[in-house]
């Protein structure tokens, strides 16, 4: 129907052209200029095209998008190359990347559209090649190109394109899961959610399996005891990193892989969510030289992101710092990195006192798993070292509770933490489909009694962009907590109970989280049931 509409407006801009040229020109000249009907079609389509960009635009407030949407009509090329303009001052802004990078990353999926319908035989750029730890190929892995070759090209273009489009559409993970020896499901997590993607019959499944655990230094012969691997993938914009586990089940082997794409790009702190109070509170205790901040929320709550969200804040040129991850989930340039590696002896404890060795200004743990790490983390924070670090969590206050049940005493917690942040996901309305929502009469009086304005309140019923869901991405809500001296005073006293403590935190966290989760609903930017959804969880 569209498309019929735009054959529509395009004749009709021909036939005024047309019209036009034939009562200004003398008889004996043409009925219209072919450069001039060329020039007038390719205008009319950059209008239109115009008018789509200006919809989707994050950086144009929504109040403006009808006038633009008028203006694009008429003007299309040039508005086009105002938002242009404005992409690319935002990136460069943004991150430090080229003019170049900026052309490559608005035109690239463009790009890579076209080579994948231009295709296969006579193209010679892969969409992506699969690389074990050490950098070898399947071809390499796979050894001869004699027999089964053909068959085994097969079963890896199809391990390929798992893979590929999992990066593409912003999975954190793939589950190849065995529904019985004859049926495999496939599925990806994206934005917190699992998606079924097709099922594939059991033979194809397991030499799919297979071709993951052989790129992953995976044994293909054990399918009962429980595996772990890595593998890399290399894409033309940057290389995406996997971590593979296995594990026998009823049906076959099961295979999870987490997805660690570093082409996503680091967040600064002031892009994960935090509202200007709690902003100031964090930027405050990372210019200090000393202190300790805690992240804390069930697995898959940000908490990572987070860490790497203030180490942006950090002039790595001033401050030596060092990180000790399980997994490195993305490369800071100029930071020294060590990962967890437990077959050889690489642990949190042992780690992190060799970085005490290393002259650290700032130390990232990437999570506090045991007494011996959370004491040495705690003791650097007393001795001139900045320490940000994760632990799993249900609120601000039981961290204090889950501290002193790991043996640490009071009052090296009342010395040494600074910052406390919980935090939750929740999604964002899809930017393509959302519009204004209509609220029930009970739910205006309610956002009346209590003074709030509820105009910004949005919703969304699905479109292609977001796979119907009517959400693409995610954002935080985080309930920040300054150990303040009264806390800090009844912890060096040990006159807190740890199971009041908990009880209160727990409430006092879901009502912070409950307050940040609103504030995110009235700016249009989640839903009041997608908050409900998260906020309930806490229990």
């Amino acid at each position: 129907m569209c498309y019929a509409g735009n054959e529509m407006f395009l004749l009709f801009f021909a036939a005024a052209a047309g019209a036009a040229q034939t009562e200004a020109l003398p008889t004996t000249s043409l009925l219209f200029s072919p450069f001039r009907l060329g020039f007038v079609i390719v205008w009319v389509y950059l209008c239109m095209y115009s008018v789509e960009r200006v919809n989707s635009h994050s950086l144009l407030p929504k109040q403006y998008k009808p006038a633009a949407n008028t203006l694009s009509l008429l003007f299309g090329p040039l508005i086009l190359f105002v938002l242009f303009i404005a992409d690319t001052s935002k990136k460069l802004e943004e991150g430090e990347i080229g003019l170049g990078d900026v052309f490559k990353d608005i035109f690239g999926s463009a790009f890579e559209s076209v080579k994948k319908e231009g295709g296969g035989k006579g193209g010679k750029v892969k969409p992506i090649e699969l690389l074990d730890s050490s950098g070898r190929s399947f071809s390499e892995l796979y050894g001869d190109k004699e027999k089964g070759q053909e068959a085994n090209k097969e079963i890896l273009d199809m391990t390929g394109k798992i893979v590929l489009d999992a990066i593409n559409e912003r999975a954190s993970d793939i589950l190849i899961d065995p529904k019985s020896h004859d049926l495999f499901t496939l599925r990806y997590r994206i934005d917190g959610f699992l998606r079924t993607i097709e099922e594939i019959e059991g033979e194809t499944g397991v030499a799919i399996i297979n071709s993951i655990k052989v790129i992953s230094g995976m044994d293909i012969a054990e399918k009962r005891r429980p595996q772990d691997g890595a593998f890399l993938g290399r894409i033309p914009r940057c290389n995406v990193f996997f971590r593979v586990a296995s594990a026998g089940v009823l049906g076959g082997e099961k295979l999870s892989i987490r997805v660690l794409n570093q082409s996503t790009g680091l967040l600064r702190l002031d892009e994960i969510g935090l509202s200007k109070e709690h902003y100031d509170t964090i930027s405050d205790i990372i210019k200090q030289s000393s202190g300790m901040i805690i992240v804390c929320g069930p697995t898959g709550s940000g908490k990572t992101t987070s860490l790497y969200a203030m180490l942006s804040n950090i002039d790595f040129y001033e401050r030596n710092v060092v990180t000790v991850e399980d997994p490195i989930e993305y490369v800071l340039d100029d930071a020294s990195q060590i990962e967890v590696n437990v077959k050889a002896d690489i642990t949190f404890a042992n780690a992190l006192r060799s970085i005490l060795r290393q002259d650290p200004d700032v130390i990232c743990v990437g999570e506090i798993r045991d007494a011996e790490t959370a004491s040495m983390a705690l003791q650097a924070s007393q001795t001139g070292h900045l320490v940000l670090a994760t632990l799993h969590s249900s609120s601000n206050m039981a961290v204090l509770v889950r501290l002193m049940d790991l043996g640490i005493k009071p009052l090296l917690l009342a010395s040494a933490l600074s910052v406390i942040i919980s935090q939750r996901l929740v999604r964002r309305l899809c930017e393509k489909c959302k519009y204004p929502a209509e609220l029930s009469e009970k739910q205006l009086a309610y956002f009346k009694d209590k003074g709030v304005n509820p105009e910004g309140i949005m919703t969304a019923d699905g479109c292609d962009e977001c796979y119907g869901t009517g959400y693409r991405g995610r954002i935080a809500i985080l309930d920040v907590v300054r150990l303040n001296k009264d806390v800090k005073a009844k912890l060096a006293d040990d006159k807190l109970s740890l199971g009041d403590l908990k009880k209160e935190g727990d409430e006092k966290g879901r009502s912070t989280l409950k307050q940040e989760g609103m504030k995110k609903v009235l700016a249009g930017i989640t839903t009041l049931e997608e908050v409900k959804r998260v906020i309930s969880s806490l229990g």
